[in-house]
């Protein structure tokens, strides 16, 4: 069939082949060079696997030329690769694509590990826009992965290989329990026998982008169905791109963002319509610093509540201390105005003692008093809790308040002994606003941190679940931690 070629061997009489750039399960690229042109492309073989009669073979030429009408339909996008022309040589299709020089990101995370968040977010934006324009043209990828992400020496990167893509007219040429895509990133639905859809593609490339920024996959290797039957490890690197990650990786597919929905959550975008900008080679970063979005739902809240015992020893404790000082000093005022007006129950006492005594004996029983009352408002009172939501964080108990994610600027835990506290920094006209602070008891200080959740604070052993929904529903607000130590 002529699959064996070798390096400098003349393709379709004016393609010298230089050098192999990759091989997979549907065909070897060659870095080769347009005589008649003088310019480097790049040459791909197709194949399918197993034996092949004359009527596959006339498929697979089909397949090849219709390879290069789809991706011929996206060549002025510049995150794809385009591809120029295709043809059929020695019994094989080859399909002649631009050449880029550089590397691929499997080969940039191979040689250096897990990748630096800006530069996934750059590639996260490019290959979106890149799907966002293959999903309006009704073509699907079918093979997004990090081995055909390219990374060009310019800064530009593109997406390559759409040697598996389809589109809903296609007349199907491959076995139809065959499930297309490289191990590892195929979605769940596709595992289960549905056909190949957009979100397919996105869940692939939430994959890629876990193990862009993490350096490693989101499910085990060694269990090809992993995606179906366990959930991804929770992001420990993503920072600001987790909520983004942890969308594409839904198992449902109805519940990923399409490619310009999650364009938006990228980019911290408030208009959740879906509506995608015009892509442009110059990938910018940029987010609205005082524009926080609108979090799209993924995944249950995190609801963590204190037990009654905790509830009733933490107001007691701080309605004990509150009184030991209040009615402290007041019992200072008192003994010192007796002791100046010589009154003769402390006269002996003289002015120092009589207020010595006041102090005492109005600290003892101010530290009682508030004891008693906190510890009857513990055993009655609302418990103390703290709710994780698309919405925002919702607070009860003491000091009851829902803080929407607009209301912030940025949200944080920070542990002490073996509780942790959830600080929030609230937006300047926000603070500002004083019937929104009426609303929200919590003191926030000149700088607008606030102790959101105070209560007993949030149990250890409860910090995994409200930081994995911080990473779901905070997008870009929350920037870590993913673990505490």
């Amino acid at each position: 069939m002529g699959d064996t070629v070798r390096a400098g061997e003349v393709i379709g009489r004016r393609y010298t082949l230089i050098r192999t750039l990759g091989t997979g399960g549907f065909g070897q690229v060659w870095h080769a060079r347009d005589e008649d042109l003088n310019v480097d492309v790049a040459l791909k073989q197709v194949h399918l696997p197993g034996p092949v009669t004359p009527e596959e073979q006339r498929q697979r030429i089909a397949r090849a030329v219709r390879e290069a009408q789809h991706a011929a339909r996206l060549r002025d996008h510049p995150n794809i690769v385009t591809v120029h022309d295709a043809f059929e040589h020695d019994g094989s299709p080859w399909i002649v694509m631009q050449y880029v020089d550089g590397r691929s990101l499997a080969e940039e995370v191979r040689q250096h590990g897990r990748r630096p968040i800006d530069q996934v977010t750059r590639i996260a934006e490019a290959v979106l826009s890149a799907l966002d324009a293959a999903h309006k043209a009704d073509i699907v990828h079918r093979d997004v992965k990090p081995a055909n992400v390219l990374l060009a020496s310019d800064g530009q990167v593109l997406l390559t290989d759409f040697g598996i893509a389809v589109a809903p007219t296609d007349v199907r040429l491959t076995a139809a329990s065959m499930v297309i895509g490289s191990p590892g990133y195929v979605a769940p639905e596709r595992l289960q026998g549905a056909e190949p859809g957009s979100a397919a593609d996105l869940f692939a490339l939430g994959v890629t982008l876990y193990e862009a920024v993490e350096g490693e996959p989101p499910f085990a290797r060694q269990n090809p169905v992993a995606a179906l039957t366990e959930e991804p490890r929770p992001p420990v690197h993503a920072g600001r791109l987790g909520s983004l990650l942890l969308s594409l990786l839904e198992k449902a597919p109805s519940r990923r963002p399409d490619a310009a929905a999650a364009r938006v959550l990228l980019r911290g975008d408030q208009d959740t319509s879906g509506t995608a900008t015009k892509p442009t080679k110059a990938i910018t970063t940029e987010r609205p610093p005082e524009k926080p979005p609108e979090r799209p739902v993924s995944g249950a809240p995190a609801t963590i509540t204190s037990d009654r015992m905790q509830t009733v020893k933490a107001r007691s404790t701080r309605a004990a201390n509150f009184g030991c000082q209040l009615l402290g000093w007041l019992g200072v005022i008192i003994g010192l105005v007796a002791g100046l007006t010589g009154n003769e129950l402390i006269s002996n006492a003289g002015v120092g003692g009589s207020t010595l005594l006041g102090c005492l004996g109005g600290s003892v029983g101010g530290y009682f008093c508030g004891m008693a009352l906190g510890g009857w408002h513990g055993l009655f009172g609302e418990l103390d809790g703290l709710t994780v939501s698309p919405g925002g964080l919702a607070v009860t108990g003491e000091l009851p308040a829902v803080y929407k994610w607009g209301d912030l600027k940025a949200v944080k835990l920070r542990r002490s002994g073996g509780t942790v506290t959830l600080l929030a920094t609230v937006r300047p006209e926000r603070v500002a606003d004083r019937k929104w602070r009426a609303k929200h008891p919590a003191k926030i200080n000149k700088e607008g941190n606030s102790k959101v959740f105070v209560g007993h604070g949030i149990p250890a052993s409860d910090a995994g679940s409200v930081m994995t929904a911080l990473s779901r529903h905070a997008g870009n607000l929350y920037s870590g931690p993913s673990s505490l130590p």
